[in-house]
Protein backbone atom coordinates (compact mmCIF):
# COMPACT_ATOMS: atom_id res chain seq x y z
CA UNK A 1 0.00 0.00 0.00
CA UNK A 2 0.83 3.61 -1.14
CA UNK A 3 1.15 5.83 1.59
CA UNK A 4 2.32 9.52 1.36
CA UNK A 5 1.06 13.16 3.34
CA UNK A 6 1.04 16.68 1.97
CA UNK A 7 4.63 17.01 2.24
CA UNK A 8 5.93 14.43 -0.32
CA UNK A 9 3.58 15.83 -2.63
CA UNK A 10 5.03 19.08 -1.94
CA UNK A 11 8.35 17.56 -2.79
CA UNK A 12 7.17 16.06 -5.66
CA UNK A 13 5.58 18.57 -7.56
CA UNK A 14 8.88 21.34 -6.79
CA UNK A 15 10.89 18.42 -8.19
CA UNK A 16 8.54 18.18 -11.17
CA UNK A 17 8.58 21.93 -11.49
CA UNK A 18 12.30 22.02 -12.06
CA UNK A 19 12.36 19.47 -14.93
CA UNK A 20 12.86 20.83 -18.40
CA UNK A 21 9.03 22.12 -19.78
CA UNK A 22 9.68 19.34 -22.91
CA UNK A 23 9.89 16.37 -20.53
CA UNK A 24 7.29 17.13 -18.51
CA UNK A 25 4.65 17.84 -21.53
CA UNK A 26 5.91 14.52 -22.67
CA UNK A 27 5.14 12.94 -19.80
CA UNK A 28 1.98 13.82 -19.19
CA UNK A 29 1.01 13.38 -22.76
CA UNK A 30 2.22 9.54 -22.73
CA UNK A 31 0.43 8.80 -19.42
CA UNK A 32 -2.66 10.28 -20.72
CA UNK A 33 -2.44 8.28 -23.64
CA UNK A 34 -1.85 5.54 -21.71
CA UNK A 35 -5.01 6.44 -19.36
CA UNK A 36 -7.08 7.01 -22.43
CA UNK A 37 -6.54 3.49 -23.36
CA UNK A 38 -7.21 2.24 -20.05
CA UNK A 39 -10.43 4.11 -19.60
CA UNK A 40 -11.38 2.68 -23.04
CA UNK A 41 -10.92 -0.93 -21.75
CA UNK A 42 -12.80 -0.11 -18.32
CA UNK A 43 -15.79 1.41 -19.92
CA UNK A 44 -16.33 -1.12 -22.22
CA UNK A 45 -15.69 -4.22 -19.88
CA UNK A 46 -18.35 -2.35 -17.63
CA UNK A 47 -21.11 -1.25 -20.41
CA UNK A 48 -21.05 -5.02 -21.65
CA UNK A 49 -21.84 -6.10 -18.08
CA UNK A 50 -24.37 -4.02 -18.15
CA UNK A 51 -26.02 -4.13 -21.76
CA UNK A 52 -24.94 -8.27 -21.82
CA UNK A 53 -23.16 -8.22 -24.78
CA UNK A 54 -19.56 -9.78 -25.53
CA UNK A 55 -16.59 -7.22 -24.27
CA UNK A 56 -15.22 -7.20 -27.54
CA UNK A 57 -18.33 -6.45 -29.47
CA UNK A 58 -18.52 -3.30 -27.13
CA UNK A 59 -14.77 -2.45 -27.81
CA UNK A 60 -15.25 -2.49 -31.63
CA UNK A 61 -18.16 0.40 -31.18
CA UNK A 62 -16.37 2.51 -28.88
CA UNK A 63 -14.37 5.40 -29.96
CA UNK A 64 -13.23 7.76 -27.19
CA UNK A 65 -11.94 11.20 -27.76
CA UNK A 66 -8.68 12.45 -26.58
CA UNK A 67 -7.84 13.02 -23.02
CA UNK A 68 -6.45 16.88 -22.41
CA UNK A 69 -4.13 17.48 -19.22
CA UNK A 70 -6.59 21.07 -19.05
CA UNK A 71 -10.08 19.01 -18.58
CA UNK A 72 -10.14 15.93 -17.55
CA UNK A 73 -13.11 14.52 -19.50
CA UNK A 74 -13.72 11.34 -22.02
CA UNK A 75 -15.91 11.26 -24.09
CA UNK A 76 -17.49 8.63 -25.78
CA UNK A 77 -19.29 7.66 -29.17
CA UNK A 78 -20.30 4.20 -29.66
CA UNK A 79 -22.19 3.18 -32.41
CA UNK A 80 -25.56 0.64 -31.97
CA UNK A 81 -24.22 -3.15 -31.89
CA UNK A 82 -25.70 -4.84 -34.68
CA UNK A 83 -27.78 -8.19 -33.69
CA UNK A 84 -25.98 -10.13 -35.77
CA UNK A 85 -22.99 -9.94 -33.64
CA UNK A 86 -25.02 -10.61 -30.95
CA UNK A 87 -25.69 -13.63 -32.06
CA UNK A 88 -28.84 -13.82 -33.77
CA UNK A 89 -29.99 -17.07 -35.20
CA UNK A 90 -32.87 -17.56 -37.90
CA UNK A 91 -35.90 -19.60 -36.64
CA UNK A 92 -39.13 -20.12 -38.15
CA UNK A 93 -41.10 -17.35 -37.09
CA UNK A 94 -38.24 -14.83 -37.11
CA UNK A 95 -34.76 -14.47 -35.45
CA UNK A 96 -33.54 -14.69 -32.05
CA UNK A 97 -30.85 -13.38 -30.18
CA UNK A 98 -29.87 -14.89 -27.07
CA UNK A 99 -30.52 -12.47 -24.00
CA UNK A 100 -32.07 -10.33 -25.65
CA UNK A 101 -35.39 -12.65 -27.47
CA UNK A 102 -37.17 -13.04 -30.49
CA UNK A 103 -38.19 -10.97 -33.37
CA UNK A 104 -40.95 -11.86 -34.72
CA UNK A 105 -40.82 -11.72 -39.06
CA UNK A 106 -37.67 -10.50 -39.14
CA UNK A 107 -34.86 -12.41 -41.17
CA UNK A 108 -30.80 -12.31 -41.69
CA UNK A 109 -29.77 -11.56 -45.32
CA UNK A 110 -26.94 -10.31 -46.50
CA UNK A 111 -27.66 -6.68 -48.18
CA UNK A 112 -25.12 -4.25 -47.76
CA UNK A 113 -23.88 -6.07 -45.19
CA UNK A 114 -24.86 -9.41 -43.48
CA UNK A 115 -27.50 -8.65 -40.56
CA UNK A 116 -30.76 -8.53 -39.30
CA UNK A 117 -33.88 -7.11 -41.04
CA UNK A 118 -37.73 -6.93 -41.03
CA UNK A 119 -39.48 -5.40 -43.75
CA UNK A 120 -41.92 -2.22 -43.15
CA UNK A 121 -44.60 -3.46 -44.36
CA UNK A 122 -46.57 -6.31 -46.70
CA UNK A 123 -44.67 -5.41 -49.47
CA UNK A 124 -41.16 -6.63 -50.26
CA UNK A 125 -39.63 -3.64 -49.42
CA UNK A 126 -38.70 -0.99 -48.16
CA UNK A 127 -36.49 -2.81 -45.07
CA UNK A 128 -34.70 -1.68 -41.83
CA UNK A 129 -31.77 -3.31 -40.45
CA UNK A 130 -32.58 -4.23 -36.55
CA UNK A 131 -29.68 -3.23 -33.84
CA UNK A 132 -28.99 -4.21 -30.20
CA UNK A 133 -28.21 -2.04 -27.21
CA UNK A 134 -26.05 1.38 -27.69
CA UNK A 135 -23.33 1.51 -25.17
CA UNK A 136 -22.83 5.53 -25.04
CA UNK A 137 -26.81 5.47 -24.61
CA UNK A 138 -26.30 3.27 -21.35
CA UNK A 139 -23.75 5.63 -20.67
CA UNK A 140 -25.60 9.01 -20.88
CA UNK A 141 -28.44 7.21 -18.89
CA UNK A 142 -26.38 6.05 -15.99
CA UNK A 143 -23.09 8.21 -16.11
CA UNK A 144 -22.43 7.83 -11.79
CA UNK A 145 -21.57 4.27 -12.67
CA UNK A 146 -18.98 4.91 -15.20
CA UNK A 147 -17.89 8.32 -13.70
CA UNK A 148 -17.29 5.57 -10.93
CA UNK A 149 -14.87 3.87 -13.24
CA UNK A 150 -12.86 6.54 -14.20
CA UNK A 151 -12.51 8.59 -10.94
CA UNK A 152 -11.18 4.39 -9.71
CA UNK A 153 -8.77 4.69 -12.80
CA UNK A 154 -7.17 7.94 -12.48
CA UNK A 155 -7.06 8.13 -8.53
CA UNK A 156 -5.25 4.59 -8.41
CA UNK A 157 -3.05 5.12 -11.85
CA UNK A 158 -2.13 8.39 -13.15
CA UNK A 159 0.63 9.72 -10.10
CA UNK A 160 1.98 6.83 -10.83
CA UNK A 161 1.92 6.86 -14.37
CA UNK A 162 3.23 10.03 -14.90
CA UNK A 163 6.72 9.17 -12.39
CA UNK A 164 7.04 6.27 -14.66
CA UNK A 165 6.96 8.14 -17.67
CA UNK A 166 9.10 11.17 -16.43
CA UNK A 167 11.66 8.13 -15.24
CA UNK A 168 11.61 6.60 -18.70
CA UNK A 169 12.55 10.30 -20.27
CA UNK A 170 15.55 10.96 -18.09
CA UNK A 171 18.32 10.52 -19.14
CA UNK A 172 20.70 7.30 -17.28
CA UNK A 173 23.42 8.21 -15.68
Amino acid sequence: MFQADASDFLRLSRAIAKLPHEIRAKAANRALRRIEAMAKTRVARRSAERIKAPVGKVKQRIGSGRLSADALEFKVRSEWLRLIDLGARQTAQGVTVRGRGSYRSAFIASMRSRGVFMREGKARGPVNELFGPNPANDMNNHPDVFAAVLEDLIASHLLPRVLHEIEYLLPSR
